[in-house]
């Protein structure tokens, strides 16, 4: 009882705290600050993804250790207690000694005793287990390959989803430039109305871009919670603040003129190393399959110790050495059936391997030519910037001074406010085309950005 009213006073003082704290902290306790760096050390940590990857990895090297076994002594100890009651020892012929024997019947059973033994089993030959070692550790290499390469590709996935968080602020942002904008020439319009320079319709058609730019506002903030989401599920973030995002979107880097030879080189991307191991591991498993034709020898060791108590009272002890073979030149057509299995499956990774090679040459010119036109895009889209800016002040004068109409106006916004969502997708699209390209030439940490 005392514990519980310990804990209600504790929250009430709590709840009192926080109700005196100013509006400023009791914002801050309300978000949550979150960098480029902790957003990557975070994933590489908890992403789902990575996780399953990782104990896929796992798994792999818990086949390889079992692959052991067919190398390895095995040493087992057995134990029997023996008790065996069956009619054939009740009423045994019998003679017993004396001149002359007298012929009788006694009962021997039941027969009790105890056998107990060890035995160690080791392999001499063994070539199924001997290939199946060498398949684990190709997979397990391939393994290795593919969570390198997983990691890689979550860290473009929180670059991508950190960076269009920030840019989805940044438009929420020009929305609202975009309104106070749009407000600024509905009081020019009603001004100017209110003297009689304008007709009414100039005063509804501002009010109608009021309310569109206010729809807009909401929508941009709509597209912020989805984006920062996002963020959420790929660093497997359970806490529901709101996330300020203390990096802002960087200026892109700017590639090389040509494309850079690093597309030459794909072989050593990680992705289709890993392939080639797997590929490597069916090989091996197409001879581990084939293993099932060639004898097994084994080296076999035994100490056995027997206890009986009836019918006759005795203990015996011995050792066994011996040398074993075996060997089933055909079981069916499960041993054949085997191999062709294993062979389909190499060709199937082999050609997964060749669509990947394929692949790969495509991706990598395919981001090298957007990160250019990404990158040129941006250029043009900053530059349209001021020009806009300009034409907006330049029609706002205008307007004022009766030269023109409410339509110019309107158009000059929405001109002004397009240069401004351009460049912000611009700028976005550009940083990402320039990560992609690094993972898809594995020209760096994707998770690094490109200055």
């Amino acid at each position: 009882m005392r514990t519980c009213r310990c804990w209600k006073l504790a929250i009430l003082l709590t709840g009192l705290t926080l109700s005196l704290l100013p509006p400023a902290v009791a914002e801050v306790a309300s978000t949550r600050a979150l960098s480029l760096d902790e957003s990557l050390q975070r994933a590489r940590a908890e992403n789902p993804s990575l996780l399953i990857q990782r104990a896929r990895s796992a798994r792999a090297e818990a086949v390889k250790r079992q692959t052991l076994q067919g190398l390895t002594p095995t040493v087992s100890v057995d134990a029997t207690q023996l008790r065996w009651d069956t009619s054939l020892l009740e009423d045994v012929p019998f003679l017993e000694p004396g001149l002359p024997p007298v012929p009788t019947r006694r009962d021997l059973g039941p027969v009790e005793g105890r056998i107990a033994g060890v035995q160690l089993v080791q392999p001499l030959f063994n070539l199924g287990a001997w290939e199946a070692r060498r398949q684990a550790d190709r997979q397990v290499e391939a393994a290795r390959l593919g969570l390198s390469r997983a990691s890689d590709e979550v860290a473009l996935a929180v670059v991508e989803a950190y960076f269009g968080a920030g840019t989805a602020e940044r438009r929420v942002t020009a929305e609202r430039r975009g309104l106070r904008t749009a407000e600024r020439a509905l009081r020019q319009a009603q001004g100017a109305f209110d003297e009689g320079l304008v007709a009414p319709v100039d005063v509804l058609r501002a009010r109608t871009r009021v309310r569109e730019m206010e729809a807009r506002v909401a929508a941009a903030e709509g597209q912020v919670i989805a984006a920062q989401a996002l963020l959420r599920q790929i660093l497997a973030l359970e806490d529901l603040r709101d996330l300020v995002l203390t990096d802002p979107v960087p200026v892109p880097p700017r590639p090389d003129a040509n494309p850079p030879g690093e597309i030459a080189r794909l072989e050593e991307r990680r992705d289709i190393r890993a392939l080639q191991e797997a590929l490597e591991a069916e090989r091996y498993g197409v001879r581990r399959a084939g293993a099932a034709y060639a004898p097994d020898i084994n080296l076999l060791l035994r100490y056995q110790h027997v206890d009986a108590d009836r019918p006759l009272g005795f203990t015996e002890s011995g050792w066994l050495a011996a040398v074993t073979l075996q060997w089933t030149p055909f079981a069916g057509f499960s041993q054949a059936g085997a191999v062709d299995e294993a062979r389909a499956s190499q060709a199937e990774t082999r050609a997964e391997l060749d669509a990947l090679r394929l692949e790969a040459r495509t991706e990598a010119q395919t981001a090298f030519a957007d990160w250019q036109a990404e990158l040129f895009a941006w250029e043009q889209a900053s530059a349209g910037i001021e020009e806009a800016e300009a034409a907006l002040e330049l029609t706002e004068g205008r307007y004022a001074e009766g030269l023109d109409d409410i339509t110019a106006l309107l158009q000059a916004q929405s001109e002004e406010l397009a240069a401004l969502t351009r460049e912000l997708n611009a700028r976005y699209g550009a940083v990402l085309a320039a990560q992609r390209y690094r993972l898809a030439v594995e020209a760096g940490d994707p998770g690094e950005i490109v200055r």
